[in-house]
């Protein structure tokens, strides 16, 4: 399935799944939304498989995002495909634990 990306309401909501062909495509776009925005709302509810190079990659976009003193905030820790991953490379930490 091929990613799919949706700005609704402020938020950027990401449906399939999230590999290294397709993160590019999301790196962009939230590059394109950082240039507009100094508050990014990103959910990772709708992933459906996330691999672990997508991790690291989403947490250099978070480390990004706040050296430009800017807001990311990644909602998805209610699902457990991406919360798995996220734990077996130690990235849990970006996820946010408010939901929005």
């Amino acid at each position: 399935m091929a990613l799919l990306i949706k700005e609704n309401n402020e938020m950027i909501e990401v449906w399939g799944h999230l590999n290294a062909q397709n993160m590019n495509s999301l790196s962009s776009h939230l590059d394109l939304s950082r240039r507009r925005k100094d508050f990014l709302l990103l959910s990772l509810d709708n992933i459906k498989s996330i691999e672990p190079t997508c991790t690291k990659i989403l947490e250099q976009e978070y480390c990004t995002t706040a050296a430009l003193n800017k807001v990311l905030t990644i909602i998805g820790q209610e699902n457990v495909s991406v919360k798995q991953v996220m734990q077996q490379t130690k990235t849990t930490y970006i996820l946010s634990n408010d939901r929005i």
